[in-house]
Formats: C-alpha cells, sequence, structure tokens
C-alpha cells in the first residue's frame, strides 16, 4: 500500500547508509549536475534535476533534494510530474524538519492520493496546523470508507497542545515569580524571586548608608541581571514549550496513524 511506502520512507529509510552505497548516491548527483548544464532541452533537464534531487533525499541530504526540487521548471511538466515534484519537496522539507517550509507546500498539492493526505495531516501535525491537520488525517482515515479509528482520532486532535502565550509570560514576569510559574518552573521563580530581592536590598542598602554611585551602579547592573534576566528566560521558556509540545503532538499524531496502516 501507499500509505505503508511512505511511512517506510519516514521511518526506515533515515537510516544511515553504508559508505560505499552513499557514494554511488554522490557520484550519481554529480553525473545529473553535469547532465543539467549540458542538455538544452528542458524535459532533459527537469529530468536530470529530478533524479539529482533523488540521490540528495537518498543520502539524507534533505535541503539539498528540496532546493534541487526547486530549480524544476514546473511549466515544462505534464500534471501528474508536477504533482510528483510538489510531493517530493514536501516529503524532502518534512524529512529535513523544515516544518513550516513543508506547510507552505500543502495548499499547492492536491490531496488526490491516500499518500498525499497522510503527508499533508503529518506535516500540518508539525507545523502547529492542528485544525487543518485533523481535516486532512479524518480524510485518510476515511479514504476508503468509514474508519472504526475515526472516533479515536477526534478524541486525539481534541487534546491538542494549547500555546503559551508570549504577551501573558512578560507581563508576568515584571512580578517574579508569577512568570516563572505561569512556564510551570516554580523553582526557578522562587529563585529568581530571590535574587531579584537581594539585588534590590543591595541596591537599597547601598542607598541608605550614602553609597550612591555603588548603589545605583552596581545595584543598577545586578537588577539588570535579575529582572531582565528573568524576562529573557521567560520568553525562551515560552518558545521552548511552545516547539515542545507540537513535536510531542505531532509525534502522537504520527503514531497513531502508523498503527491505523501498518
Amino acid at each position: 500500500m501507499h500509505s505503508k511506502r511512505l511511512f517506510c520512507t519516514i521511518f526506515i529509510s533515515l537510516c544511515a547508509l553504508c559508505s560505499s552505497r552513499a557514494q554511488d548516491w554522490e557520484g550519481m548527483a554529480v553525473s545529473y549536475e553535469r547532465a543539467i548544464w549540458e542538455d538544452t532541452s528542458l524535459e532533459e533537464v527537469n529530468s536530470a534535476l529530478r533524479g539529482k534531487a533523488e540521490c540528495y533525499k537518498q543520502l539524507g541530504r534533505y535541503a539539498e533534494a528540496s532546493a534541487t526540487l526547486g530549480r524544476v521548471r514546473m511549466f515544462a511538466l505534464s500534471p501528474e510530474e508536477r504533482q510528483e515534484v510538489l510531493y517530493q519537496q514536501e516529503l524532502c522539507y518534512f524529512l529535513g524538519g523544515e516544518f513550516a517550509q513543508a506547510s507552505t507546500c500543502v495548499d499547492d498539492l492536491e490531496p488526490s492520493s491516500r499518500d498525499i493526505l497522510l503527508l499533508h495531516a503529518l506535516v500540518l501535525a508539525y507545523a502547529g496546523k492542528f485544525d487543518e491537520s485533523e481535516i486532512y488525517a479524518a480524510r485518510f482515515l476515511s479514504w476508503d470508507g468509514e474508519s472504526p479509528h475515526l472516533q479515536a482520532l477526534l478524541d486525539l486532535y481534541a487534546g491538542h497542545p494549547a500555546p503559551r502565550d508570549a504577551v501573558t509570560a512578560m507581563v508576568l514576569s515584571f512580578m517574579p515569580p508569577a512568570g516563572h510559574i505561569y512556564n510551570g518552573r516554580p523553582g526557578e521563580g522562587l529563585l529568581s524571586a530571590g535574587l531579584n530581592a537581594a539585588a534590590f536590598a543591595f541596591t537599597l542598602a547601598n542607598l541608605l548608608t550614602g553609597y550612591w554611585v555603588t548603589g545605583i551602579v552596581g545595584g543598577g547592573i545586578a537588577l539588570n541581571y535579575t529582572f531582565m534576566g528573568g524576562q529573557e528566560r521567560n520568553a525562551a521558556l515560552v518558545e521552548a514549550y511552545n516547539n515542545d509540545a507540537v513535536l510531542e503532538f505531532g509525534d502522537r499524531v504520527r503514531a497513531f496513524l502508523a498503527q491505523t496502516v501498518l
């Protein structure tokens, strides 16, 4: 089945190739590039570009594969060939971990097969576009008729992660340790609050005892590290959580859909 083939491409062919085989693909890629420069026919150039992209894909160099496919003159392809090139480009972006870039290919690639529906569902799940991913995943499951797995799929997507808001985290970071608690790091929050209190106490003590320069300069530097550092840390925690949550959910979608076809 095509869906099994796609999962094999994603999960099995990512293994490292032996060096001798890798050298063969490298040599073939060079030969294709030579043909690209020597051939004058658009048809021959497109064929060589697609062959070179396949070599890079087999080598696990997905960024180079997708870049090579981007050089294909799409206007010179038949509708079927155009679909295949778009499919391979989206697949290479996905395999290379460029999920946002892969998601931009979805609208251009007609979901004319179960394989394409599956790829769209996975790409959009890993890109954090859960509603769109759910539609393609449901269509994938229902390709041959009503699926017994459909309700479980809907339940899975109903539990998709809600992103943490960077603005909320920034506002709360003005009140240590509220920002860290919002990000699920109460221990770090207490430490941050303690450091801010210590920096403020140092500044105030120096000002009260007449050490104005030490209080202003030293205290300002200390507060800059503790207070501003806490804000930067909260922004980083929000970004890390949102990225990790999306990738984790993408893994869950991938595992669920794999169980339905393997």
